[in-house]
């Protein structure tokens, strides 16, 4: 509708200036109001730019007969793709309304000015740049190429832009700025105007203290400055921080004025000529409809479906409508058209509605602007149809219910009225129909290993599905079907679609995309029995970056919020054998922060098992307080997902028993099957596929380790040890065969022969991360600590950034009595974070082992008053509380552990190991440890046997650490209570369990600190 804010605000390289109106450039000495130009000799050049600014002069004089814009430029070609950039200069202007004076296009070279217009004149030519978005603007273009411009050279044009301001005339405003791109070394900025003609002005940072000056008879707003850089804001910054280095005028005295100014032309668009056919369609749309709510759209329906969009800017359009007549004859109109169309239908169907000028970029902020008509770029219709409001855009498609109708996200609309308005805000309520919706639908009833039919439904509402028509409008449907192919499948991803088509609901206007396929679920091996995570289903809340860097000086500021926002993801999951035995484990939970709802739901009935998840924007815009609160809170998330349980007796089909045939595969076929399979938890059947594929090739290595690798995670180290052993005598220089060697070596407590394993991998590889990392965990086991510290310092090198890293050497530091060295560390990681969980562990480590575990209370303070949902943290300050006798304050954290998410078996065995660990709270602690066995992991029945070991109950204890190591015989915690409890049952073997369980895991002792305190008997 009018000329966008970022063409007056951009200083272009190429030249290319906004000026108008007369047919031909007229060549003029600078007018006398003007200053002489800025001629400042360029210093030295520096850095590797291809183009220097030397000067951007602006002045501005405002008089009776418009606004006057003079500019001098000044360039210095650096490199020969600078050439490229100032090698046309090009003048475009829309007459009538503005003429443009060219007063010197001049060449320096080596002293010595050249004038290009003394032997080349511009040529004018139209061109409509935009006619493929439907715009018409009427500009001219005159062109000149300079003749014989070098590297080296400076180019100077200067120009006065003369604007009658059109319909808008009387009024004066102009918005200038040093936009550049490139730092400029000199900028000027120079108005001035007439009592006659009183102007308001302000400006933004750096210049939001200089005020106008009396110079003589007139007025002076004056700002120089010297070597202005390029300003880089945040992508995520509210726009109204944007306007750094403008500065608007305007002789409006508010809002009111620039209201009353164009409600005229309005309702001279919005009158219907005496015989006009719209008449008609006003009566039809009212007797076909019986409420004013379904005339209203209906009248919105007939200007989006049967007037096209053409803007037309040429002259005066971009102020001045087309009347409604001129409209429907044609059949096109810009938005100033559709919304006069729009306005004579209600106005003729007896419901209220009035033209309101908004802003599609600048709306943020707007109410603290100056009054500006340059502001504006859009014209809406606000509509009033039983006593509510409705934002009614003629240049939209697709709407079909007022209850639909999304406000838009302008901020500010200025109703235009006859007797003036001021701005009024255009609130954006939260959604509550998702703009993006994506349902997946498994059909698994085939068994769990097989592959599962799929249909994946991607359906997009409202101006989404608008926007979405368009983009698949431009692309052929072969094209799209590849496109979509290689976005949702793939042999990563486990799934392949078969078909590729879209629908479209027209009286709903959604668009859907539908792929069909298959897939392949994500099953795991847990101890007792399989397990699937739904995608995604750990609820996190959005967040953005911390500003740093160049950025940091907008850290205080405000986080924009894509808002209105709201997708929902629903996953589907029709189960084998109707469901039976199988499990949901986690609960529905609601989470908010950041600007954001985040919303998870399960449910699994009749066979089918069903996750959805709900991400709603709340607000436009955050505090950076707020945002960083968010922040820390993702970042110490507590969220598990939701899962998925088979049965332990699960009945596996013909379909499952069909992944570990072989079949026609070759051996790389068969590998690769196997990868699949073992990553996705069938172990079993990633082995029986290797099995075949060394039966018929003993001897090739990758294949021998890759099945060492599979026997690995499936915990026969023996097996993998043979794997392994074989791989490297096959190929000595295997360096992944060696670092599988020290990983079997190392599962078997067998730990000198995996620092031999490790150590040739590092001689293979000095750089490999895995088997530094690895064997600094198996120097700490052994008790050489200082090689341990010095794998540890090696391995942060490579990985600055890594927490294990970092626990590393930390463990290493106490368990060395360098507790000066460990302490300077624990505090500059808590100086960074002070909810980074490496230096908070260590520091309940550190002060235990003092006396003194009350003294890690404020650091634990302050960390769970930065992330309050933590899990971890409630848990470590839980038991440091119930150390110091604050048994209140622990039953506090605890809860707050089982309120995170009460349905999880997960954290319900977390808080009763938590407890267990503290001796505290036992019988609640076993009601935590029971609720959390009904998913049957070992792990699980381990904490249940700590608390009863607490309770004294040790035969229950000892059958429960048992039972926990018949699913898990390695785990060195369940080896260790066995020990105890069979040394309170009167059986001195438990110390053999004992020195067992430290071979493991030389730490394995000090979570039975606790117990062992209170039982010093058991362990003299």
């Amino acid at each position: 509708m009018i000329r966008s804010l970022f063409a007056a605000v951009a200083a272009s390289f190429a030249m290319l200036v906004d000026v108008a109106s007369a047919q031909e450039v007229v060549r003029a000495p600078a007018p006398d109001w003007v200053e002489p130009a800025l001629t400042d000799a360029p210093a030295p050049a520096t850095g590797d730019a291809a183009l220097r600014t030397l000067v951007i002069d602006h002045q501005l004089r405002f008089d009776a007969e418009g606004t006057h814009t003079y500019t001098f430029q000044r360039f210095q070609v650096l490199t020969r793709q600078g050439l490229g950039s100032v090698g046309t200069v090009n003048l475009v202007w829309s007459p009538p309304r503005e003429t443009v004076q060219v007063h010197a296009l001049h060449i320096v070279r080596d002293g010595q000015t050249i004038d290009v217009l003394a032997g080349q004149s511009f040529e004018t030519i139209r061109r409509e740049n935009n006619l493929e978005d439907a715009m018409m603007d009427g500009q001219l273009t005159a062109t000149l190429q300079p003749r014989d411009l070098r590297v080296g050279d400076i180019l100077e044009l200067a120009f006065t832009v003369h604007d009658t301001n059109g319909v808008l005339a009387p009024h004066l405003e102009s918005f200038d700025g040093s936009g550049s791109g490139q730092t400029v070394d000199h900028y000027r900025l120079r108005a001035s105007w007439s009592d006659e003609h009183p102007m308001r002005v302000v400006a933004s940072a750096p210049w939001s203290d200089v005020l106008p000056r009396r110079n003589g008879r007139d007025w002076l707003y004056e700002i120089d400055a010297r070597n202005l850089t390029p300003e880089r804001v945040p992508d995520d910054l509210p726009v109204r921080f944007s306007l750094s280095r403008t500065v608007q005028f305007t002789d409006f005295g508010s809002w009111a004025d620039a209201s009353r100014m164009m409600a005229p032309l309005y309702e001279a668009g919005a009158t219907l000529e005496p015989d006009s056919p719209l008449l008609a369609e006003i009566e039809r749309i009212r007797a076909a409809n019986d409420t004013d709510a379904a005339r209203a759209m209906a009248a919105l329906r007939l200007v989006e479906d049967q007037v096209r969009y053409l803007a037309l800017s040429m002259g005066e359009g971009n102020y001045v409508p087309m009347t409604a007549d001129e409209v429907w004859r044609s059949r096109y109109g810009d938005c100033k058209g559709k919304t006069v169309l729009l306005l004579a239908l209600l106005k003729g169907l007896g419901i209220e509605a009035e033209a309101t000028l908004v802003s599609t970029n600048w709306g943020d902020g707007l109410d603290a602007q100056l009054p500006l008509m340059a502001w504006f770029d859009h014209v809406i219709v606000r509509a009033t149809v039983d006593g509510a409001n409705y934002w009614m855009d003629g240049t939209g498609i697709g709407d079909r219910s007022l209850a639909g109708l999304v406000p838009p996200p302008y901020s500010w609309g200025l109703p235009v009225r006859r007797d003036g308005a001021g701005l009024e805000p255009i609130v954006q309520p939260p959604l509550t129909v998702p703009t993006i919706d994506v349902v997946v639908n498994i059909d698994a009833t085939a068994g769990i290993d097989a592959d599962a039919g799929l249909i994946l439904d991607v359906a997009y509402t409202g101006d989404y599905a608008t926007s979405m028509r368009r983009q698949l409008g431009n692309i052929p449907p072969d094209q799209l079907e590849t496109m979509l192919k290689a976005q949702w499948g793939g042999p990563q991803t486990g799934t392949t679609i078969d078909t590729v088509e879209t629908l479209y609901d027209e009286p709903a206007n959604v668009i859907h995309l539908i792929m069909r396929g298959t897939t392949r679920m994500s099953w795991v091996n847990g101890p007792a029995g399989r397990l699937m995570a739904f995608p995604e289903s750990a609820l996190e809340l959005p967040t953005m970056a911390e500003r740093k860097g160049i950025l940091a000086r907008f850290k205080d500021h405000p986080y924009a919020i894509s808002h209105p926002m709201m997708s929902r993801s629903a996953y589907r999951v029709t189960l084998p054998h109707n469901g039976r035995g199988f499990q949901l484990e986690g609960g529905d939970q609601v989470l908010e922060g950041g600007g954001y709802r985040v919303e998870r739901r399960g449910a699994l009935e009749n066979g089918v098992a069903e996750f959805t998840l709900i991400t709603t924007s709340l607000v436009r815009e955050v505090t950076a307080a707020e945002m960083a609160a968010t922040r820390t809170r993702a970042e110490n998330s507590s969220a598990l997902p939701l899962r998925l349980r088979a049965p332990a007796d699960y009945a596996a089909t013909s379909g499952d028993a069909a992944r570990q045939q072989p079949g026609a595969s070759d051996t790389a076929e068969l590998i690769e099957r196997a990868e699949r399979l073992s990553s996705g938890g069938d172990r079993d059947g990633a082995l029986a596929l290797l099995d075949a594929a060394i039966e018929r090739e003993p001897d090739n290595p990758e294949v021998v380790r890759a099945r060492g690798d599979v026997r690995t995670a499936m915990r026969d180290f023996d097996g993998a040890r043979a794997d392994y052993d074989h791989a490297v005598d096959l190929d000595p220089a295997d360096k992944a065969a060696a670092l599988g060697q020290g990983m079997a070596a190392y599962g078997q407590g067998k730990y000198g022969e995996a620092i031999v394993s490790f150590s040739v991998a590092l001689r293979l590889d000095p750089s490999d991360g895995t088997a530094l990392s690895a064997r600094a965990a198996t120097y700490y086991q052994l008790g050489r600590w200082d090689r341990s510290l010095a794998d540890y310092r090696a391995y942060k090198v490579l990985t600055p950034d890594s927490a294990y890293a970092a626990y590393g050497e930390l463990l290493a530091l106490i368990r060395l009595n360098r507790v000066d060295e460990a302490r300077a560390l624990m505090t500059a990681r808590l100086e960074t974070d002070p909810t980074d969980a490496t230096a908070l562990d260590g520091l309940v480590r550190l002060e235990r082992q003092a006396g003194a575990p009350g003294q890690t209370l404020p650091a634990l303070d302050r960390a769970i008053a930065a992330a309050p949902g933590a899990a971890y943290l409630s848990s470590l300050r839980g038991q440091v509380r119930a150390s110091v006798g604050d048994s209140e304050g622990a039953r506090s954290d605890f809860a707050a552990m089982r309120d995170i998410d009460p349905n999880d078996p997960d954290m319900a065995n977390s808080v009763c190991w938590a407890q267990a660990t503290a001796g505290f709270d036992l019988e609640r602690a076993l009601a935590d440890c029971d609720r959390a066995l009904a998913a049957g992991e070992p792990a699980y029945i381990d904490s249940r046997a700590m608390v009863l070991l607490h309770m004294g109950r040790y035969a229950e204890a000892r059958a429960d650490y048992e039972r926990a190591l018949a699913g898990m015989p390695d785990l060195a915690a369940s080896i260790y209570g066995l020990g105890m409890a069979r040394l309170a049952l009167g059986d001195d073997g438990g110390r053999e369990d004992l020195v067992r369980a430290r071979g493991k895991d030389i730490d394995v002792a000090d979570d039975f600190a606790v117990f062992e305190a209170r039982h010093p008997e058991l362990v003299r």
